[in-house]
């Protein structure tokens, strides 16, 4: 048995323009919901990219199964990242220390993500380096996660002023302490 329908023109128009806005919608929201930290394969790329646009790099170190890392992903980071207004203010990727894939680093060489890592004497996770594209600490790094509700707004501020600080370019006036390193 078969069944036909008879729809007048004007009502399979309408169906069709809502049929593509329903596919629309639907492919918006699975690609919003993608947006997120890239993470970091190549720091010498990014650092290349960070030289061209004159921005600073925000390199934030995490490990795979910290909960505060995750947490920060989820309500701070990748809304940044979906918002879109961020793309002028720095280059972002995270560095997961303790990922097994090599990466590569600044100078071009293949290395264990945990010694770049190292190399800024990262302790806790998550914390974010506000680094120039020679790898330069350009604002003090932030240590953890303690209020998530005040988070962003701290970050808004470090990024202004890292971002203000490449654009003026060397000497930085901010210098790294072993009290901004070790978070007291």
């Amino acid at each position: 048995m078969r069944f036909q329908v008879y729809l007048p023109k004007k009502h399979v128009v309408l169906l069709s323009r809502a049929l593509v806005m329903m596919i629309m919608l639907m492919t918006c929201g699975v690609g919003l919901a993608e947006v997120t930290v890239p993470q970091l394969k190549n720091l010498q790329e990014v650092s290349e990219q960070a030289k061209t646009k004159k921005l600073p790099i925000l390199l934030v170190v995490s490990q795979h199964e910290c909960p505060f890392c995750k947490l920060l992903k989820r309500e701070v980071l990748n809304p940044m990242m979906i918002s879109g207004d961020y793309v002028d203010q720095a280059v972002i990727v995270e560095l997961l220390m303790d990922d097994e894939e090599n990466i590569i680093d600044g100078q071009g060489k293949s290395i264990y993500p945990g010694g770049i890592a190292a190399d800024y004497h990262v302790w806790v996770t998550p914390t974010l380096l506000f680094i120039d594209h020679q790898g330069k600490e350009v604002e003090k790094r932030m240590l953890g996660v303690n209020t998530l509700e005040m988070y962003g707004y701290y970050l808004d501020e470090s990024l202004k002023r890292a971002l203000q600080a490449v654009k003026q370019g060397e000497p930085y006036a901010y210098k790294a302490t072993k009290k901004d390193i070790n978070g007291n």
